[in-house]
């Protein structure tokens, strides 16, 4: 993913721009889940993991996975790898993230 649509300077400065950029690993989920007493990390590490068990449960492979929340840290997008268009990846990512933008208005 980072060597993919990361990669992209269209992409980038969308980002940049709209979003708070946060790599978290799964591992570590786990571990702020268990470890904070910040209510906004909690939310977060919650809508997170939830968003994320739940498609696992559906049989969305773990492996990567792109969430937008809002600045009150609910759930806007969420858009596993295996789900991005292969054929056109940074243009199918770029209109999760647009899209993603819209629902937030």
């Amino acid at each position: 993913m980072r060597a993919v649509v990361l990669s992209d300077s269209k992409i980038i400065k969308l980002l940049n721009k709209h979003y708070v950029n946060t790599f978290v690993l799964i591992k570590d989920l786990r571990k702020l889940q268990n470890g904070t007493q910040n209510e906004s990390v909690s939310k977060f590490v919650n809508t997170v993991s939830t968003t994320f068990e739940e498609a696992v449960a559906r049989g969305v492979d773990g492996s990567v996975n792109s969430f937008v929340l809002s600045p009150q840290l609910e759930l806007i997008g969420h858009l596993p790898y295996q789900d991005l268009n292969m054929n056109a990846i940074n243009e199918t990512y770029l209109t999760f993230l647009k899209d993603s933008l819209t629902k937030n208005k």
